[in-house]
């Protein structure tokens, strides 16, 4: 009984501290009178004032590619079986548990380390969570060699958004406050 009432103890410890280092979005910066592009469910409001080009990639791909504010973000559905390799079936959890448990280091594998490496997730790269409502944003920011990636799922959901270009922290922020889902 001691040795099960201490598992039980340890997955809700996890579960505890995954939660407990999860951030709120900043506030929303869109309003009635901003311009909003809306890729599927998503919608993102750019900066106006220095939006020199917005590009729509493919009919049926539902990705954008937003220069903006002298960055360019690509905004787009990317499928569990790209986004993620569809590992979330391999762990039998959902596409949201697969990346808290990656979060907190508590997938329940002996490849934990190949897993984050395939994320860029290193002591350079770090993973961070927040959080608006149902909507988490697992973001992998740092010196990546390609860019930093900011995945958006919402509980008990099986769709990715994928947010990705180059950004540090403060612009990060700002991206997050620029999302609606």
């Amino acid at each position: 009984m001691k040795i099960i009432m201490f598992f039980l103890l340890l997955i809700i410890s996890d579960n505890v501290f995954a939660t407990n280092n999860v951030k709120q979005f900043p506030n929303s910066k869109c309003s009635a009178g901003t311009l909003q592009l809306n890729i599927v469910d998503v919608s993102f409001c750019p900066m106006k004032d220095d939006l020199k080009k917005i590009s729509f990639l493919g009919l049926s791909d539902h990705t954008v590619t937003i220069f903006n504010n002298g960055k360019e973000l690509t905004i787009g559905i990317n499928p569990p079986d790209v986004a993620i390799s569809n590992l979330h079936k391999k762990f039998n959890i959902t596409v949201h548990e697969f990346f808290l448990n990656l979060y907190a280091n508590s997938l329940k594998t002996d490849k934990l380390s190949v897993i984050k490496e395939a994320f860029d997730i290193d002591s350079f790269n770090k993973m961070k969570v927040y959080r608006k409502d149902d909507l988490f944003a697992f973001t992998i920011t740092g010196s990546n060699v390609d860019y930093d990636r900011i995945y958006l799922n919402k509980v008990d959901s099986d769709v990715i958004y994928q947010i990705t270009g180059e950004f540090d922290e403060q612009e990060l922020l700002e991206i997050l406050s620029r999302v609606d889902y």
